[in-house]
């Protein structure tokens, strides 16, 4: 007969085995989170920024596809993520915990130290079980004195599913109102929907003068997250009304076209010193102490022995011809390496070397005979060093005079060659 009673009530232990199973184990993991990191200028309203977050065994209860626990922990986990890299002390403390971790029921985790994202990321990891009454009036006491000795602003974030709870955690959070007069604000984040918890949560938030409370819920989108954090740790960001990443009030060039790179006083960079802004200079490294157009491009130096003209060409008297031909006479060379050695201290320099004659003669060979002393003239710089693809030669004839032909003084200037720089 006792075999037979064994035999039927061993459904009813497997089934209570089955549904004790689904209630203590995790149901799964965190849902993905699109991070939204919070850039550009910002400016930490805190000085200190405080995590509590619950580890007691209540947390443990399933909760959106998994533990309550795992949810809050990803709260945290998603705030670091998303925080930018300000100047504040940070601290991360857990409360419950298993007995395998502290039979305190509070610990810290990180903390309270300079803020590095890494290092509270690891903290967090550090805290897993869950487990545990839920002494919340102690993990606040705890940060009472861990904040006693601190100056500025405090932020105190609170996530909880703010169960099994009740006077000592508002007495404590009271108490640290009080000792920090005036310079905290409590933020509680609910996990779970227990009404009594949602209750006393949102009566710890009262304790301070700033704060609120914020369902767990409403932090799952990347954007929801970085409009919590610049609520909690944030002031208002400050105006860049040209995008440059320099808030107006430091911003020395408030009017910098979009894209341009600046310095810290919002003006446009100018990496060669020449006076034209990256963003224009059309000839980046130029050397230092050269002149420039406003295109940030080398403006071309005369060699000492040119007569510069109104229209910016180069003449040279000296480089002379045998009569009637192509063929430069020896008393030229000088001339010629003088703008060889020119032409090479300014490698970004491209001219066109014009070769110019007087209206002696047919116009068809007065043409032809420019032409070719124009390339002479090339040649002899190439042969020099200077890159061909630097040197234009370019023959012009008898149409353009710079002076009367009809005197042997005149016929004299316009037999000539010049030189114009063309880039």
């Amino acid at each position: 007969m006792k075999s037979k009673r064994n035999f039927l009530l061993m459904p009813v232990f497997l089934s209570l085995a089955l549904f004790t199973a689904c209630v203590t184990q995790p149901v799964g993991r965190v849902l993905q989170f699109d991070v939204q990191p919070i850039q550009g200028s910002v400016v930490p309203k805190v000085d200190h920024l405080y995590f509590i977050l619950d580890a007691s065994s209540s947390m443990s209860e399933p909760y959106a596809g998994q533990t309550k626990f795992e949810a809050a922990r990803a709260i945290v986990a998603h705030f670091n993520q998303t925080m930018p890299d300000v100047d504040v002390q940070v601290a991360l403390r857990g409360f419950g915990l298993s007995s395998t971790l502290s039979y305190r029921g509070t610990e810290l985790f990180y903390g309270p130290r300079d803020y590095l994202r890494t290092g509270l990321a690891e903290g967090l990891d550090e805290l897993t079980p869950a487990g545990g009454p839920s002494p919340l009036g102690k993990a606040l006491r705890a940060a009472a004195g861990d904040l006693k000795e601190r100056q500025g602003p405090v932020a105190v974030v609170i996530v909880s599913d703010g169960k099994d709870m009740g006077d000592e955690e508002l007495e404590a959070a009271y108490h640290l109102a009080a000792q920090l007069a005036g310079r905290l604000c409590l933020y509680t984040v609910l996990v779970g929907a227990d009404p009594e918890g949602k209750a006393l949560l949102q009566k710890i938030t009262v304790a301070s003068a700033c704060g609120r409370l914020t369902v767990a819920d409403s932090l799952a989108s990347g954007s929801a997250m970085a409009a919590f954090v610049q609520d909690v740790l944030l002031a208002a960001r400050l105006a860049d009304s040209d995008g440059d990443g320099v808030p107006d009030v430091d911003d020395r060039c408030p009017d910098t076209p979009h894209g341009a790179k600046v310095y810290a006083s919002g003006c446009p960079v100018d990496s060669d010193g020449d006076g034209v802004d990256d963003y224009l200079d059309q000839c980046p490294g130029t050397p230092a102490g050269t002149k420039v157009y406003a295109d940030g491009c080398p403006i071309p130096i005369a060699t000492r022995s040119a007569e510069v003209t109104a229209a910016g060409t180069w003449i040279y008297r000296g480089i002379q011809f045998e009569s009637n031909q192509a063929q430069l006479k020896p008393g030229s060379y000088a001339v010629l390496d003088e703008i060889a050695a020119g032409l090479l201290s300014q490698p970004k320099i491209v001219i066109e070397v014009q070769g110019h004659t007087d209206n002696t003669g047919d116009t068809d060979y007065n043409q032809a005979l420019s032409e070719r002393r124009a390339q002479a003239v090339a040649r002899y710089l190439i042969d020099k060093g200077v890159p061909a693809e630097r040197v234009v030669p370019r023959g012009y004839g008898l149409t353009s005079p710079v002076a009367t032909n009809e005197t042997a003084e005149g016929r004299a200037r316009n037999r000539r060659v010049e030189l114009k720089p063309i880039q």
